[in-house]
């Protein structure tokens, strides 16, 4: 089905049907959405569906002008119609690092998404993971193209598929010319299958899909999932139906492994308010089933769930996917009732045959129903209101924490050594010997005492004896 998928937030839809002359058929789809915020602002929209999309944001670094992951948790209650468009707006405050400044192949996110799918012309009640661990940066170059058949491939061998190396031409011819300046590109594997999801972020005020965004929302991100919306894409027999309960954990990385900076926070503290914009599908007979996941989508069917456990039920009687609505013939199953190899779930007209030997499905307004049997081809609010949801939500960023400085202690110098004067020793003096001046009337005998000067000879002769002898003693000494 030709209809425009552009996503912002994780969708994966598994296509397996048997057809009887082509076999078994198999193909996954993803889109994914990234936005920032952390508190609920309130959202509003128009019901012809029930249509009440949440989402949970997360900013994992709230300090201004630093680098952050951002996560966002999507959810579509069950029984919800599914989106058709989804389109995130991020302030422009906020520091996105461009796909030219990042090298090609670095990991900037990762997404993880389950979503209700319907297999084999089955009820949609089939949940299926999907986990795209790698949303690698690629280039916005659009000088060198590869298509969505060679875009798998590594033709230079540098370990890059050639989606990463080079812009995928029908990007182009679903969102139109406008020069993105950031690209992801991401790979998931399903039995071997490779399923491709893009991230593409344009400047304010950017023409996308032929309406120009407004600029005061910021920039505008979308997502794309393999080629689905291509004009020129030629979408395979069968179909498997895609349906709520979705849920999507996706994301962004602020810092790569190899410490390139990928976003950051704005460099001023304050509120950011960040917009997304949900798009639901139309519901043309009003009956609470999208267009899309209704065979019959001009006549309502009260009784029929898309979603049953079952296939035979109330509202289809033989099981074949046509509701009794529109079923020529609810006793006799015949799972592709035009015989255009589109089963009657995944056909978006199942009693006209549209399809690889028709137009193959064409549906000109995107409306879900197509041109084979939409009684206003060209005019797709004729086929149902699409409710909208517009979320308008906020994130705080705080001013970094002033630095504490560490006091540098001060060291005195070291103090000058006071030189201690070295006493000085005065050698004693020998004292000199006291010579009693001679009595009076010396020699005489009258005072009755001696004579002094025998004494003083003698004292002197013994004197000069002991200096003799020790000179002559340190003379023998050898």
């Amino acid at each position: 089905m030709k209809s425009l998928q552009i996503v912002l937030m994780a969708l994966i839809a598994l296509v397996a049907a048997v057809a009887s002359k082509r076999g078994l058929l198999a193909r996954v789809g993803l889109a994914a959405a990234l936005a920032v915020s952390l508190l609920w602002m309130g959202g509003h929209g128009a019901q012809a569906g029930s249509f009440n999309p949440t989402a949970t944001w997360s900013v994992a670094n709230t300090v201004a002008d630093t680098p952050s992951d951002i996560t966002l948790d999507v959810e579509i209650p069950e029984g919800d119609v599914l989106y058709s468009l989804a389109i995130s707006f991020w302030p422009t405050d906020w520091q996105i690092t461009p796909s030219s400044e990042v090298g090609l192949g670095v990991q900037r996110g990762t997404v993880d998404a389950v979503a209700g799918m319907g297999l084999l012309n089955s009820p949609c009640n089939t949940p299926v993971p999907m986990y795209w661990d790698t949303s690698l940066n690629a280039t916005t170059d659009k000088s060198q193209t590869v298509t969505h058949e060679d875009g798998f491939e590594d033709s230079n061998g540098d370990g890059n598929i050639d989606f990463i190396d080079m812009y995928p031409d029908f990007n182009d011819r679903i969102l139109g010319p406008a020069q993105p300046f950031m690209r992801e590109a991401g790979l998931a594997d399903l039995a071997g299958m490779k399923i491709l999801s893009q991230f593409l972020y344009y400047e304010p005020g950017a023409t996308i899909a032929g309406q120009a965004q407004d600029p005061t929302l910021g920039y505008p991100v979308v997502g794309l999932v393999a080629d689905i919306g291509d004009p020129e894409d030629v979408p395979d027999p069968s179909i498997a139906a895609r349906c709520t309960p979705f849920t999507a954990t996706v994301v962004s990385f602020g810092t790569a492994e190899d410490g390139t900076v990928l976003l950051k926070t704005p460099k001023e503290a304050g509120t950011y308010t960040f917009s997304y914009l949900y798009v639901g599908q139309r519901d043309a007979d009003d009956d609470g089933h999208e267009n899309t996941l209704d065979p019959c989508p001009l006549t309502a069917d009260a009784d029929w769930d898309p979603r049953a456990a079952s296939a035979v039920g109330p509202g289809d009687a033989d099981g074949d996917g046509l509701p009794s609505s529109c079923d020529p013939d609810d006793n006799d199953p015949n799972n592709d009732e035009d015989g255009d190899e589109y089963l009657n779930r995944a056909d978006n007209c199942p009693l006209v045959a549209n399809g690889v030997a028709e137009d193959n499905q064409g549906d000109s307004d995107f409306d879900g129903i197509g041109d084979a049997c939409d009684p206003n081809p060209d005019d797709a609010e004729s086929e149902g209101e699409a409710p909208e949801s517009l979320l308008s939500q906020d994130v705080t960023i705080t001013e970094a924490a002033p630095a504490v400085e560490t006091p540098t202690p001060t060291v005195a110098p070291p103090a000058t050594p006071v030189a201690t004067p070295t006493p000085v020793v005065t050698p004693a003096a020998s004292p000199t010997p006291v010579i009693a001046p001679p009595p009076t009337g010396a020699g005489s005998a009258s005072g009755g005492s001696w004579p002094w000067w025998p004494f003083a000879v003698a004292g002197a002769a013994a004197g000069a004896a002991g200096v003799l002898l020790a000179y002559q003693g340190r003379r023998a000494k050898p």
